[in-house]
């Protein structure tokens, strides 16, 4: 949090601490001599000192810019020092929602159907959705997300969408909302998939989320659970078609996850599966879905680091 302007509850999404502490001290474990870079600023300033490394693990997401996660991947190619994850380039893209919505839609990707409100527009109509789901169009973690439903009218539509804006300066989507499972698809690989998996978020009784809403404060409480899924069912097969096809036309990511929802109420075959993010920035916090989606693979946590930075190696070399 080294901007001054930024707090917790205006700008959330940060590298947990326990993430940086697992993935540095599973790659000593693994035999490397591993050094806590820190800020940009630090990065710089060893670039200034001649005391780079010879490869970088990048977790860098900062704060309070639509450009954040893709700024590191900017300063390491002009630096020439390789690393882990997305270039500029997909990790701009997949930040910014209002970009990322029309490439899936030109992809025949099924994405929630949206509108955008630029910052300081008016809004003079209401959507053509009873239920709806505002959101800044540059941020992670489910910061800022806010339900809107129909009967509140058009007046409390403004006031949401004003108060979002005056947070985070930032245009909003207003998505329809989707009704059904949410599942999230975790991938590492880039030519070929090294291992695909996918967890579903549940409630505490493991129903499915249906009109629930994993919103940041839902996150924070927690009351919610993960299961595998078996994306070679029919009706997930759609899920992994999807994800595989991204991660060739977005390449190389290395790793990430897809958050979907699946829709009707039956689940067969027909459903419709929609695309709601794409987390070119996935954690890799140890209790979290990539880290499950691994076990379920068979692969530990040390073995999910390890796999991650071959795949990334390979492509450098």
């Amino acid at each position: 949090m080294s901007n001054s302007d930024a707090t917790e509850e205006t700008h959330y999404h940060w590298r947990e601490t326990e993430e940086v502490e697992a993935v540095a001290t599973n790659l000593t474990a693994l035999g490397y001599d591993v050094d806590l870079i820190g800020t940009l600023d630090n990065l710089l300033e060893r670039w200034r000192q001649n005391q780079l490394p010879e490869f970088i693990w990048n977790l860098s997401v900062r704060t309070t810019s639509r450009n954040r996660t893709a700024l590191a991947p900017a300063i390491l190619e002009q630096l020439g020092i390789p690393y882990t994850g997305g270039d500029t380039t997909v990790k701009s893209l997949t930040l910014n929602k209002d970009f990322l919505k029309p490439v899936l839609q030109w992809r025949g990707i099924l994405t929630p159907p949206w509108c955008r409100y630029g910052v300081g527009e008016e809004i003079v109509n209401l959507p053509l959705w009873k239920k709806c789901i505002l959101k800044p169009a540059c941020e992670g973690y489910s910061l800022g997300l806010q339900v809107w439903e129909v009967s509140t009218g058009l007046s409390e539509l403004q006031n949401q969408v004003k108060q979002l804006h005056q947070q985070f300066q930032a245009a909003v989507l207003c998505e329809q909302f989707i009704p059904g499972r949410e599942i999230t698809v975790g991938v590492v690989g880039n030519d070929a998939p090294v291992f695909i998996g996918a967890v579903e978020t549940v409630t505490t009784e493991g129903a499915v989320m249906q009109e629930q809403v994993l919103d940041l404060q839902a996150k924070r409480r927690g009351g919610f659970g993960k299961i595998n899924v078996d994306l070679s069912l029919p009706e997930l097969q759609k899920l992994k078609d999807v994800t595989l096809d991204l991660m060739q036309l977005f390449k190389p990511l290395d790793y990430a996850t897809f958050d979907f929802r699946v829709s009707a109420d039956n689940f067969s075959a027909s459903n419709q599966a929609y695309l709601l993010d794409i987390n070119a920035d996935a954690t890799l916090h140890p209790e979290r879905s990539l880290a499950q989606i691994a076990l379920q693979n068979g692969l530990s946590y040390r073995d999910l680091i390890e796999v991650i930075l071959q795949t990334s190696l390979k492509r450098w070399n």
